[in-house]
C-alpha cells in the first residue's frame, strides 16, 4: 500500500532492534494492510510493534510521573501557604529551583552529576567501587526510573504554584469559618480549603497532566525506549519522515485528548455550583 511517494509498508519492515519478541498483533496488522516488506521469518520485530511498545512506555512513565508531581506538588503548594516561615521558605526554594531549570538539564543532573555526590558503592557496569554505584546501576538497567523521578520533580514545582494559587484564592471568610467551627489547621485544609482550591485550579492541573505526557518524550535522552525514541530511530533507518510524522501526530493527539476528557469528567464529578468551570 502506498499513496504517492509515501511508503506505508515501512512500518512492517524488519527493525534493527532485538530486545522484543515478535508479537502476533503486529504481524496480523501487517498481513491485513498487505505489507510488501513484511517477513514472517524475520528475527527482529517490525517497526509497528516497536512503536506500539514505545506508546505503552510513554503512557506509563507519564502516568507515574504525574502521580508523583501531583502528590509532591500539592505538599509543596500547601507548605508555601503555611504560617510556618521555615516550611514556607523550603517550599519557595523548591519551586524556584526546579521551575527555572530546563527539564533536559535536570535529567542530565540526576543521571551524571547526582551520582558523584553519593558515597562509594559497587557498579555492576564497571565492576568497581564508584560514587553512587547503586544509582548508576539503576540508570543502566532501568533508565525509565530515573526519568520518571526527574520528570515528576520538575512538574511538581509547576503544580505546587497552581495549588498555592488555589489556596490563596479561597476566601478568608471560608478559612475563618473553618476555625470558628473548631477545626484545627490540618482539618481546615483537609475539609475546607483544599476541596475548594482543587476545584478552582483543576483546569490548570489538566494542562499539566497533558504537559507531563508530552514532556515524557524527552526521556529518550536517558535511553528510555519510548514512542519518540523509536520514531527517531525509525526515521534514521528508513528515511520515511513524512509517513512517520503522519502516524505519530495522531497518536499524540488521541492520547492528549483522552487525558483532557478524563480530567474534564473528574472536574464535572467534583463540581460545585459557583466554583470552577464544571468540566467545560
Amino acid at each position: 500500500m502506498s499513496v504517492g511517494l509515501l511508503k506505508w509498508t515501512a512500518f512492517c519492515a524488519e527493525s534493527n532492534e532485538y530486545s522484543l519478541d515478535k508479537a502476533a498483533w503486529a504481524e496480523s496488522v501487517c498481513k491485513v494492510i498487505g505489507g510488501e516488506s513484511y517477513s514472517p521469518v524475520a528475527d527482529a520485530p517490525t517497526w509497528l510493534q516497536l512503536l506500539g511498545s514505545g506508546v505503552w512506555t510513554m503512557v506509563w512513565t507519564a502516568l507515574i510521573a504525574f502521580i508523583i508531581a501531583f502528590l509532591l506538588g500539592s505538599l509543596i503548594g500547601i507548605m508555601r501557604t503555611l504560617p510556618n516561615k521555615i516550611l514556607s521558605f523550603i517550599g519557595t526554594c523548591y519551586v524556584e529551583l526546579f521551575r527555572n531549570i530546563p527539564l533536559i538539564v535536570q535529567l542530565f543532573f540526576w543521571a551524571f552529576v547526582f551520582p558523584e555526590l553519593l558515597p562509594l558503592s559497587l557498579s555492576t557496569g564497571s565492576g568497581e567501587m564508584v560514587h553512587g554505584g547503586w544509582w548508576q546501576n539503576i540508570l543502566n538497567d532501568n533508565p525509565a526510573i530515573i526519568g520518571v523521578f526527574a520528570l515528576g520533580l520538575y512538574t511538581a514545582a509547576r503544580i505546587a504554584e497552581q495549588v498555592r494559587a488555589g489556596i490563596t484564592t479561597v476566601s478568608q471568610g471560608q478559612k475563618n469559618a473553618a476555625f470558628a467551627l473548631g477545626l484545627s489547621q490540618n482539618q481546615s485544609y483537609r475539609y475546607v480549603i483544599l476541596p475548594v482550591a482543587y476545584r478552582i485550579v483543576w483546569p490548570t492541573i489538566t494542562s499539566e497532566a497533558m504537559n507531563v505526557f508530552k514532556n515524557s518524550a524527552i526521556l529518550f535522552a536517558l535511553s528510555v525506549l519510548n514512542f519518540f525514541a523509536y520514531t527517531k530511530t525509525m526515521r534514521e533507518e528508513t528515511s520515511q519522515d513524512i509517513v512517520i510524522l503522519v502516524l505519530s501526530t495522531p497518536v499524540y493527539l488521541i492520547i492528549t485528548y483522552c487525558i483532557k476528557y478524563l480530567m474534564a469528567w473528574i472536574e464535572k464529578r467534583m463540581a460545585v455550583p459557583g466554583l470552577g468551570s464544571g468540566g467545560k
